[in-house]
């Protein structure tokens, strides 16, 4: 009888709980569904498989207001929480969608300085907009109605300690999450990676709860011990590159590397197979032409793209990919890694001392003198910085230094390559000394939209008709200015050309010409290939960028290489060219030539990747193609290994700046000893 009493006070007591609180109760259900609906417009999925972070703020925030007198003002801090918690998830997914999907992490921090320029458009989620606004206008609408009907809130003492006793548990397993959800984030043994159960979406910890969880890691978890410098120091020099087939080919050569922003083989070529919505696309029943005629018409509107690739001096590299974003990938064929910090090694590292970089290599062996070129602001990605003081170009011009009218809105993507080559053609590829180039272009780079300074191009098109505007279709009317865009790209390539000719200088020059990662924006990639969902055969052509890589005007009965290779392959690929020895741990990828082949560890996705598969861990594998057996995956297995063993040792080498001093003049003397 007793127990049937206290059972029916307790129910009691709940009751008149429940009542009083009926804006909390509807706080809790308003904020799980914004955040559901975050997750589900970035990662497809409406649930989270680690919600604990997420749910402990909500429990610390609803014990917070059991402190507040009355329900105005409860009703006020709950309608705050509602539209921060909006806030911050609507901030991620546009970072999310403006940047082809990735969540953030720690080191994004430092591009805080470059983020209005980096987003540049903002892409609306609509779905999660139109859902988290109807979500709050209803709290606001029938929550104001409640706070005159429910009963009086209590704020005895007694309540007061209960809540507080309350409030010091849920922030004690708070903490305990927060520390024990991060106890296996090594930066010195990265292999729990291929074993980890995150997914790397917000589908694990939310958007918010990964928001806080990196902040955590970042401050807390990322410190790296430089540990047993002999040890570090026979990895380095532990290995050498070794010679293949075209080993010295570009002996003595000039050097020009051309990262192209959003470069993708479907800017100039024709494919029904793989791009069957590019040139291939049939917009009007009437066209007739063929397949010969509609690349008759490429070859006039992109003329010196088919001059670089259909030249019996061009090494194709045809199944070449990259995951990354520009500075990542930029780096990557400079120094032929990249570590994995809590910060971005532009804005973390920009005064290390890299005696490994291609232009510290080519000075120190050949006393060649490099400088870096981008019609972008100069102050972008720290690359004004970065690029003279770590990786050792004598010098950096930029946008500023090029245009006589400057465009500093946005990306500054309205200041042509063609007209960046054009100026600085003399100081690019000077004809009285060996030189090492870098340029990195931006005409290519999204938004996509119609532009007054390509006004011609867009007439090109249409005089041949190719990719003609459509009312109404922004994917192919996207196309088509990405296009147009890659003809003044394709301009650029030809003043570049036609001055090592008219200099005499093109027989004696290597030039590599690829793309930084594929075009996402606005899903050009993903509309042109037809690629949406990871289950599409063929998913990882979605990641499949241009290689090109012409040494001097050799007849080498223009190669292409068909074996999977990717961004970190570049650099080892251009010092093999050169006959130059370089210490092969130092390089995450091989060169083309050599019969290995290497793996791809994303640092912008944190994704795993080859031409067959693609995975967060070996848990959780998103694509793999049905040639790929159980040997390949033990293969692939064993390869991130070796790479994620590479990437630790790197992670020492940048957070001490293992090189500086008399450590540097060591790697100087042994790289000239490796080369005699």
């Amino acid at each position: 009888m007793q127990l049937k009493q206290t059972a029916k006070n307790v129910g009691k007591a709940l009751l008149h709980f429940i009542k009083t609180n009926y804006l909390m109760v509807a706080y809790i259900f308003a904020s799980v569904l914004i955040e559901l609906t975050g997750v589900a417009v970035t990662a497809g999925k409406f649930y989270m498989t680690s919600p604990w972070l997420f749910l402990s703020f909500i429990a610390i925030a609803c014990l917070i207001s059991q402190y507040l007198p009355g329900h105005k003002s409860r009703y006020a801090y709950f309608m705050c929480l509602l539209i921060i918690n909006f806030i911050l998830d609507f901030v991620f997914i546009v970072i999310f969608d403006s940047t082809g999907g990735t969540i953030f992490d720690y080191a994004m921090l430092s591009l805080r300085r470059d983020a209005m320029i980096i987003v540049e458009i903002i892409p609306m989620s609509f779905t999660f907009v139109f859902v988290s606004v109807l979500i709050i206008s209803l709290y606001g609408t029938l929550g104001f109605m409640f706070t005159k009907r429910m009963p009086q809130p209590n704020v005895a003492l007694a309540a007061k300690i209960t809540t507080a006793a309350l409030a010091a548990l849920v922030l004690c397993g708070n903490i305990m999450l927060s520390y024990f959800g991060n106890t296996n984030y090594n930066s010195n043994d990265l292999n729990y990676k291929l074993y980890q159960t995150e997914t790397g979406t917000y589908s694990n910890k939310g958007i918010v709860g990964n928001f806080y969880n990196e902040l955590v890691r970042g401050l807390w978890f990322s410190d790296i011990d430089v540990g047993d410098t002999q040890e570090l120091h026979d990895f380095i020099y532990r290995k050498q590159t070794e010679p293949t087939p075209l080993t010295g080919k570009a002996s003595g050569y000039n050097v020009v590397t051309i990262l192209c922003e959003s470069f993708e083989w479907f800017t100039f070529l024709y494919d029904a197979d793989k791009y069957p919505n590019g040139f291939a696309r049939v917009v009007n029943p009437t066209d007739t032409r063929t397949e010969d005629e509609i690349k008759a018409a490429l070859h006039k509107l992109y003329p010196n793209m088919y001059r670089f690739y259909e030249s019996n001096s061009t090494v194709i590299l045809n199944n070449s990919h990259s995951l990354e974003k520009t500075d990542i990938s930029e780096n990557k064929s400079i120094l032929g890694n990249y570590p994995l910090l809590s910060n971005y090694v532009n804005y973390g590292y920009p005064e290390n001392s890299l005696p490994y970089s291609m232009p510290n290599v080519l000075k120190t062996l050949f006393g060649v003198e490099s400088n870096s070129f981008h019609n972008g602001t100069k102050t972008f990605y720290n690359r004004n910085v970065h690029h003279v003081n770590a990786l050792g170009f004598k010098s950096y011009t930029s946008g500023e230094d090029i245009y006589e009218e400057y465009d500093s809105d946005g990306l500054g993507e309205y200041n042509l390559d063609s007209v960046m080559f054009d100026n600085c053609k003399e100081q690019m590829f000077p004809a009285d000394r060996r030189f090492n180039t870098y340029i990195t272009t931006i005409t290519q780079h999204g938004q996509y939209a119609e532009r007054e300074n390509l006004k011609d191009n867009y007439a090109a098109l249409d005089e041949l008709g190719i990719l003609p505007y459509i009312e109404d279709d922004e994917d192919a009317n996207a196309l088509r200015y990405y296009c147009a865009a890659g003809m003044d790209t394709d301009k650029a390539i030809g003043v570049m050309l036609d001055y090592l000719e008219e200099n005499h200088i093109a027989d004696r020059t290597l030039i590599t010409l690829f793309g930084d990662h594929n075009a996402y924006y606005q899903g050009i990639s993903n509309y042109a290939k037809n690629i949406y969902f990871s289950n599409t055969p063929n998913y990882t052509d979605l990641y499949r960028v241009p290689v090109m890589i012409k040494v001097g005007n050799q007849d080498l009965g223009r190669p292409v290489i068909n074996k999977f290779t990717c961004v970190c392959d570049i650099y080892p690929t251009i010092l093999d060219l050169l006959g130059v020895t370089m210490f092969s741990n130092l390089n995450y990828g091989v060169s083309a030539f050599s019969p290995d082949t290497s793996i791809l560890w994303s640092r912008a996705y944190e994704k795993f990747l080859t031409d067959k598969i693609y995975f967060n861990s070996l848990s959780n594998i998103i694509y793999m193609s049905p040639d790929a057996d159980e040997a390949y995956l033990k293969e692939v297995e064993q390869k991130a290994k070796t790479l994620l063993d590479k990437i630790s040792h790197v992670n020492r080498i940048f957070a001490s700046d293992y090189f500086k001093g008399e450590v540097a003049e060591e790697f100087n003397t042994l790289l000239i000893a490796a080369n005699d």
